[in-house]
């Protein structure tokens, strides 16, 4: 069993970073911060083959898994994403158990040997999804259940608006309903992870994904907010 798979039997949380950058070396350095798994996001990133081999290696000499998500849940894509050595996929748009079943068997396909190890996340990323939970939990081979926030509070009328009410409160049932199944639920931790946090680990998140751009951002406004205090 991996490190990762260790960490979620023992209900310890993971954290999964985006790099937001195709930079194997970037993966490397924060990999030495204490995170644990390296978000490859090519549904919404440039990366080619060869880029994606990189990344993964960084994550592995670092010491951390590496999880791809593809722009299609397609078995020769999957299977590619495997060769080049990561240890997990993210597959977006799972709607019902179906999708979900196939996923899993697509794991299975590419990797009949070692497909146990590998970390298997599904993205329930619309009401209907949510709605259809019971079913996509009972899948077995699923370890996660990523719960896309931004994208239910878009499919609910309320675009860039993660926090409003409505979309918290669906989000909130996800939750309940993922642990209820015995799986693990992940959540994107945005910019108020002070607030948040504490209350997504109280509800029974143990797979958090963070970005790279934050961090960066966050230290930068900090910086400069100083500074200008300084010479004010």
């Amino acid at each position: 069993m991996n490190k990762v798979k260790q960490k979620l039997a023992a209900g310890k949380v993971v954290t999964m970073f985006n790099p937001d950058f195709a930079s194997p070396r970037l993966v490397e350095y924060v990999a030495g911060l204490g995170l644990d798994v390296a978000f490859i996001d090519a549904e919404r990133m440039s990366y080619d083959f060869e880029r994606i081999e990189e990344m993964t290696r960084a994550a592995r000499v670092a010491g951390i898994a590496s999880v791809a998500r593809p722009w299609l849940n397609d078995p020769g894509l999957i299977t590619r994403y495997f060769d080049c050595g990561i240890d997990g996929i993210m597959v977006p748009h799972v709607e019902d158990a179906a999708a979900a079943r196939r996923m899993v068997e697509i794991v299975r396909y590419a990797r009949p040997r070692d497909h146990a190890d590998k970390i298997v996340i599904a993205m329930a990323e619309t009401p209907a999804a949510i709605g259809r939970l019971d079913e996509i939990v009972a899948v077995p081979g699923i370890d996660v259940i990523v719960v896309g926030v931004n994208d239910v509070a878009l499919a609910l009328g309320f675009p860039g608006q993660p926090e409003h009410p409505a979309a918290v409160a669906l989000v909130d049932q996800a939750i309940t309903r993922i642990v209820k199944g015995g799986k693990t639920v992940g959540l994107n931790v945005l910019t108020n992870w002070e607030e948040r946090m504490p209350s997504f680990v109280a509800k029974g998140v143990r797979w958090l994904n963070v970005h790279v751009n934050v961090f960066i951002a966050r230290g930068a406004r900090q910086y400069t907010d100083l500074l200008n205090r300084c010479t004010a």
